[in-house]
């Protein structure tokens, strides 16, 4: 019976420490989160410019739901793409310095949109292994020649190319990865790009808002498409692709998570044109969130631990899952939420705290974060 089968799996995840049961946040109060009625520093929230708390932006926001429709109505084949919404995407491509864009509900969809969209068994696809998941698990359904390169060696990825001398070849990769915090290095991607001729896919999810002049990013100018969310540092929901000129029609005609769902409101799109506003005004809180996430860094590297990670997102190793989880646990005594990835999200035995900064958080947040994690690692 299907129900035996899953009372059987829940049980191998508890006893193998990979069990996941996802806490319920009663209120956010700026960088701090009640849970079961208890205040918390939340360290595990991508609002990385504090957008989503910032009453001005919620205002903004409502009133543009107030003012425009809140739902697309059908998908954009149909009558579920308005010339108001087109307008803005256009805006969007043109603040991030690309021909087009088009809005998605998701990031998982717009990646899952991307690569569906345009590879094929014509292609040959290089991957780094710890792209994020909604890349790695539209892999398989292109038919394309999978080649995995080792994480941020772009070295090994120069290698693997040379030798397969692919006539199509397409590289996917991300900016700020999502787990371990590094930074691609975008100059030898840039070159490699021009030795190679690859086209290039880069997931900008953690870096658009945060990084970059005005936010704009890392990878302009060394990639082909870039994937974005408005769920992180833009403080909305959604998600967005930015691209060459006419490949728009293209992921109208080919790309199914595109064809068949249904589209982004006007109301959402009146927020973003919104947002383009916002974005250049928020320097002090990207320079903020720089400082502060060093402060993080060198408190944790001076404490022993070893971190990966060269921006707002910081990986500390733990290895043992069943010690992260429970290490994560006891931190929450000190009043500080932590997140514990585990496997299938780490390679299994390379459990991590995973901290994601922001710009609501101050130098005493970083010190009772440091002291907790050192003082509870030893104990569990």
């Amino acid at each position: 019976m299907v129900t035996e089968r899953l009372t059987r799996s829940i049980a191998v995840q508890k006893n193998s420490g990979l069990y996941r049961n996802p806490i319920t946040v009663q209120k956010q109060i700026g960088s701090r989160v009640l849970v079961d009625g208890k205040k918390l520093i939340n360290f595990a929230s991508n609002d990385y410019l504090g957008l989503s708390q910032d009453s001005d932006w919620q205002k903004t926001v409502s009133k543009c739901f107030a003012s425009h429709s809140p739902s697309g109505t059908s998908s954009r084949l149909v009558t579920g793409h308005s010339q108001y919404t087109e307008d803005v995407e256009q805006q969007f491509a043109e603040y991030f310095g690309y021909d087009e864009a088009l809005f998605l509900p998701s990031g998982y969809q717009a990646n899952l949109a991307v690569i569906w969209g345009l590879c094929s068994p014509a292609e040959t696809l290089f991957y780094d292994k710890r792209i994020h998941a909604s890349m790695a698990q539209g892999l398989v359904q292109t038919g394309s020649t999978l080649k995995g390169f080792a994480h941020s060696d772009l070295a090994q990825l120069d290698r693997k190319l040379t030798a397969a001398d692919a006539e199509n070849p397409v590289v996917l990769t991300e900016s700020l990865f999502s787990m371990d915090g590094d930074v691609l290095n975008t100059e030898m991607f840039k070159a490699l790009r021009k030795k190679h001729n690859f086209f290039g896919i880069v997931d900008e999810a953690h870096s658009f808002g945060a990084l970059g002049a005005n936010g704009t990013g890392i990878s302009h100018g060394c990639t082909d498409i870039a994937v974005g969310t408005f769920g992180k540092a833009l403080g909305m929901f959604g998600a967005f692709v930015l691209m060459p000129r006419g490949f728009k029609e293209f992921f109208h005609n080919f790309s199914s998570p595109v064809i068949y769902s249904t589209a982004m409101p006007e109301a959402h799109a009146a927020a973003a044109a919104a947002l383009l506003k916002k974005l250049p005004t928020m320097e002090s809180e990207r320079e903020h969130l720089a400082h502060i996430s060093a402060l993080l860094r060198a408190d944790l590297q001076e404490a022993g631990f070893t971190i990966q990670g060269d921006a707002h997102i910081v990986s500390i190793e733990i290895g043992n899952e069943t010690k992260a989880a429970e290490l994560a646990e006891k931190m929450r005594k000190d009043g500080v939420l932590a997140f514990a990835s585990r496997y299938p999200t780490v390679p299994t035995n390379k459990a991590v705290i995973r901290v994601s900064m922001t710009a609501l958080h101050s130098t005493a947040d970083v010190h009772t974060f440091v002291n907790s994690i050192r003082g509870w690692y030893d104990r569990t």
